[in-house]
């Protein structure tokens, strides 16, 4: 990868509906050498897809959520991991090493949503405790970060 396919990248993360002719006016190739150099990357598996982000509040869901997770779950199994990725508020699950086992971010309509989300958690064989930690404010949301040199 070099510098072209960066800046191709950033500009992808930046606008995934971006037209291949402004990325190629962008990056000063051809566009028939940018599109060529898009599917080699997505055939490669550097650009694994494309999605629209939603604004959760416009959407009426108010809380965003970290919850740590401790289970009864020996190193390696992951299947609460996957019980938990079932449930539609959840918007990401991650296998964590210390204290916790699994830490899991949430999106909810309010307390109640909330309150419901975590006793449905409870009730997953193997939970043993729960920690929320309410989103505050979110300060930087990316998908990944800018492609490194």
């Amino acid at each position: 990868m070099d510098d072209v396919d960066r800046k191709i990248l950033q500009l992808l993360q930046q606008n995934s509906r971006i037209t291949n002719l402004k990325l190629a006016q962008a990056v000063h190739l051809a566009p028939s050498a940018v599109l060529k150099r898009v599917r080699s990357l997505e055939r490669t598996g550097v650009i694994s897809g494309y999605t629209a982000r939603l604004n959760h509040r416009r959407l009426g869901l108010d809380l965003t959520v970290l919850i740590d997770i401790e289970t009864s779950e020996k190193p390696g199994v992951m299947s609460i991991g996957g019980k938990m990725a079932a449930f539609p508020e959840v918007c990401d699950v991650y296998d964590v090493s210390g204290y916790s086992d699994y830490i899991i971010k949430v999106v909810v309509r309010d307390t109640e949503a909330l309150n419901d989300l975590i006793s449905r958690l409870g009730r997953i064989p193997g939970v043993l405790r729960t920690r929320t930690s309410l989103v505050m404010r979110t300060i930087k949301n990316e998908i990944s970060p800018e492609p490194m040199p």
